[in-house]
């Protein structure tokens, strides 16, 4: 009968030790994709803030800087369970404007934002 005992108390002191190894792997599984979350937040912001920058540079045409400007506004408003179709809309506008050899040598020509001529400001 003690024999009986010892050893239930044996298979749960296991159990309970297994549950507690699982429940630590998986705290530390939702900090790893809290901070991968939150890191992929934080690109998006940034990506779409120089990208509304480049927008706003007077270096590209007026209609590639409107569409890139409202996709960049876009991401960065973007509720979160909305990012991942506003960042994918932001990659899409930047493959649009992009594609273009005009557009790339457009910011080739002037790296540091200079209007190009018909720009803005210029």
């Amino acid at each position: 009968m003690i024999e009986t005992l010892i050893w239930i108390a044996v298979a749960l002191f296991a159990i309970g030790l297994y549950l507690s190894w699982t429940a630590g792997r998986l705290d530390r599984l939702h900090a790893r994709i809290d901070a991968a979350r939150a890191a992929l937040d934080a690109q998006l912001l940034r990506r779409a803030s120089v990208t509304q920058e480049l927008a706003t540079s007077g270096v590209l045409d007026p209609a590639a800087s409107i569409v890139l400007y409202e996709a960049a506004h876009a991401a960065r408003q973007a509720q979160e369970e909305h990012r991942e179709v506003a960042e994918s809309e932001l990659s899409t506008a930047l493959r649009a404007v992009f594609g273009e050899p005009a557009q790339v040598e457009a910011v080739k020509e002037y790296p540091g934002g200079e209007p190009r001529r018909g720009g803005r400001g210029g």
